[in-house]
Order: structure tokens, then sequence, then C-alpha cells
């Protein structure tokens, strides 16, 4: 049996080109190494976002892989994208089974399951419930109702009627995954975008755990891990890093974790760890500003390769983080970026703009903040209420969603307007917020001055070119 995962292309037909890297589709990797693992060796990945992919070019390499099983993941941007492909590969192929699984089928998997070109959508986690589908569909099952964790169409057509299995349960121990399949991958492509680089080192994404324990309104990770967060031992996270750097060439590494910091403890294990091995790594995690209070954490992560930390800020509003659940204070910005500065770790973050609530005195408070934290880098994004979050389903309540609303206006940055029509705040107001917020903040003299300072070689000065030529696309 021949089963090919494909990763559509998003920036040719929706996406501001560059904003997001070239970044390691992880999911896939994960999940077509656990079904080679698992006997399934004709498996494969075609990764057309990174190899710039036409959907005409897409669908003659299907044709000439000729698989039995295609998988899509799909999170809300690239799910027009992801339809348009299955649609003409059922065309082509009308006997090919395409199944999809990922961020927004599990959100909306009643409406995902409707759509003809789809047989099967796996809702959560998926490896166990693509590899029970695959064996499945290799001993020639028709019924699959014993298969947790998917939606089907009986009889597997097209207006067959639809059948919820009940939900998967979560791996327990993620050690027991294999690790991802980047041999799979064109991973000499990959790249993180400007505000993640931070050495001349080839690059790949890692995860070390998988979930959030947070409940902000905005975030989409709890539709497909829940609010559960489950770790891999320090010892399984750096063995993947040592494949990577002996196998790949690949030392410098983007954490995808939703939240790197949340066990201090662990944290430093996993220092100790790259650090007992002496490893030569470079890397950059996610955090909450509650997480960094410990001096003694950041210096272990100094000591082990942190390159930079990334922040979610969000608002510099502590009445908009309020109304987003974020619990966490402004004045915890400050003394965790302090802290962080002080250990010799570089900084960035992210902020939003149009969230319930917002005005033009909160996103002018919001600049202010930004400008006073004064990170190494930080990224200003519209408020994207994904489907499957508190916030989708108040605006939809609300009637706040755009009527001429498309799938890729989701994105975080887009050319498009803002996906929020929030009252007495159009879409239009916030897309020129945003573009403020960018000049107000990458254009200060004294901005520009200590980036010139700070080049050393010329992955400095590349690093900075990229993040130009960004700034000019979005502006």
């Amino acid at each position: 049996m021949k089963i090919l995962f494909i990763n559509p292309p998003f920036t040719m037909y929706g996406g501001i080109k560059g904003y997001g890297g070239k970044s390691t589709p992880l999911n896939l990797a994960y999940m077509a190494e656990f079904l080679i693992s698992q006997g399934y060796e004709n498996t494969r990945i075609l990764d057309a976002e990174a190899l710039e992919l036409s959907y005409e070019e897409v669908i003659k390499r299907v044709k000439i892989y000729d698989p039995d099983i295609i998988g899509f993941t799909s999170p809300t941007p690239p799910y027009q994208q992801v339809m348009d492909i299955a649609r003409m590969i059922k065309k082509e192929n009308p006997e090919v089974k395409i199944i999809v699984g990922g961020p927004h089928p599990s959100a909306m998997p009643l409406d995902t399951i409707k759509e003809p070109c789809f047989d099967f959508v796996c809702v959560g986690e998926g490896e166990f419930s693509m590899l029970e589908l695959v064996q499945a569909l290799d001993k020639g099952k028709t019924d699959f109702s014993d298969i947790d964790g998917i939606l089907f169409k009986k009889d597997i057509k097209p207006n067959g009627k639809v059948i919820f299995n009940k939900p998967r349960k979560l791996i327990e121990d993620l050690d027991i995954l294999p690790f991802p399949g980047r041999y799979l991958l064109p991973y000499k492509l990959y790249s993180p975008p400007p505000t993640k680089s931070v050495s001349d080192k080839n690059g790949t994404s890692m995860v070390t755990s998988r979930g959030c324990p947070f409940n902000c309104t905005y975030c989409v990770a709890k539709v497909v891990w829940t609010r559960r967060v489950r770790y891999r031992s320090p010892e399984n996270v750096v063995d993947e890093m040592e494949e990577c750097i002996d196998k790949y060439n690949l030392a410098e590494f983007n954490l995808h974790d939703e939240l790197f910091t949340a066990n201090p403890k662990r944290v430093i294990a996993i220092c100790d760890e790259i650090n007992k091995r002496k490893l030569d790594v470079a890397w950059v995690c996610m955090s909450r500003v509650d997480t960094i209070q410990s001096r003694e954490m950041l210096e272990h992560m100094k000591k082990a390769g942190c390159g930079k930390i990334m922040f979610g800020f969000e608002s510099g509003s502590q009445r908009i983080l309020d109304l987003m659940k974020k619990g966490t204070k402004v004045e915890q910005a400050y003394k965790a970026v302090k802290l962080v500065k002080e250990v010799g770790i570089k900084t960035s973050g992210n902020f939003m703009f149009g969230n319930f609530g917002e005005t033009k005195e909160t996103m002018r408070k919001t600049i202010d903040v930004a400008k006073e934290l004064n990170t190494d880098t930080i990224a200003f994004f519209q408020t994207s209420p994904y489907p499957g979050t508190e916030i989708y389903y108040e605006a939809l309540k609300r009637g706040y969603l755009r009527k001429d609303l498309k799938w890729k206006d989701f994105a975080l940055l887009s050319k498009d307007q803002p996906t929020l029509n929030l009252p007495g705040l159009p879409p239009e107001e916030v897309a020129k917020w945003i573009k403020k917020a960018y000049r107000e903040y990458y254009l200060r003299p004294s901005y520009i001055t200590n980036q010139l300072k700070a080049i050393k070689n010329y992955s400095d000065f590349m690093r900075i070119l990229k993040g130009a030529k960004l700034f000019f696309n979005v502006n």
C-alpha cells in the first residue's frame, strides 16, 4: 500500500511569503515515520509549500507516485488550498482515499467531512488513528466504526451517512513515537523567519511537549491537544538533537512547544543533558512572561545554546489581556524581558491587534509598551479567531466575522483585511494600526543603530536583510 502525505502550497495562493520562514511540517514527518515504523515503508511526504509547487505540479507528482491513500494536514489559513488540491486529485482518481486532519478539521469535523473530496477526517492527535485507518484500508475493510478519533462516510460514498466515532485518547508516553522522518523532506530548504534565526547553523523545528495548560480565548492548541501537557523525557529530546546533527547536519532548533518554560526543573534537565553531551547547538523557544522567574533556569538555557526567547505579550493593555483570559500582567512582561536580557539571551515577542474590546487607545498603548520593552525583534499580528477557539464562537454569535471572509484571511499576517469587524473598529482600521506599529518600532533610529552595531558576520547581515525585506513586504 502506497501512502502520500501532502503539505499544501500556501504562500503562493494566500499568505505573505517569508513571514513564517520555511518551517518543517513536523506533524507529517511524525505521522509518516510512525507508519514506516509499523511496516508501511511505501510512505512519502510531498511538501508543496517548501518546494513552491503550483497546483498543477502537485497533481503531476501525485499521478507519478500513484498512492492508494493521501493524507493532508490543515490549519485554518491553508484549508482552501487543501480542498482545491483534494478536489483535483479526486477528479483524476476517484478511487484514492483522502484523509484530512489537523487543527481546522479537528475544530470543524462535521463541516469538513461533508466535502465530497474527503473520505475520512482525523480529529485530535493523529498517529494511532491514522495507523488503524491505514491497516483497515489495507485489509479491504468497509466498516471503520471501531477506530477512535475519526469521522467517515458509511460505504465511503461521497454523500453517505456520516459516522462520528468516539474521541481518541491522548498518547501518554510521547517517547514511544519515532523521531520525525526528516529524510522524507527537502530538509535543506527549511529556514526560520528572520525573527527566530539565532546562528549560522542549518536549522530545523522540534517539539519537546504537546499541549498547554492555559485557557487563552484565541489559542487553537487545545483544539488538538486539549489543555493537558505531556512531556518527552530530556534524554529523548536530546537524542533527537543528536540525530539531527549527525544525520542531517542540523544544529539550530526552533522549539515549537506551546510553552517550553512551563516546568523549570525539566528545562534545566534538558539543558544539562545538552551540556553533558557537549553539543554545539543553538535554539529558540516560546515562553510566557509569568514563567520567567528563575535566573538559574535562564543561565542553564544560555549555557546550553538558547539564543532567543519568544514571548506572547499579546497586548500592552491590561484590560485586553484580561478579556482574552491571558492570565498575565503587563508588569510581568517588563520583569521577564529585563531578566532575560541580563542573562544575555535575546528577546522577541508577539502582539495582537483587533481583539474584543480593542480601541485606538489600547492599540496605541500596545505600541508604546512594545517600544519600552525594546526586544530584539517583535511581530504585530491581526487577531485571528480560529475555528474551535472561544473567540471564534463568540465572534460568530455577535456577528463580528467579516462578511466576505475567506479561510486564507485567518493568517496572522496577511495582505488582506483582518477577519474581525468590531463595532467602532473596522478591519481596515486595524490593518492601518498594524502597519503603523511596524513602522514605529523598526524605523526608530536607536533600533536601527543597535541592529547595525550587532552585525558580527555575514549571517547577521543576511538576517537583517531578510527582516528588512519582510518589513517592506508587510508595509
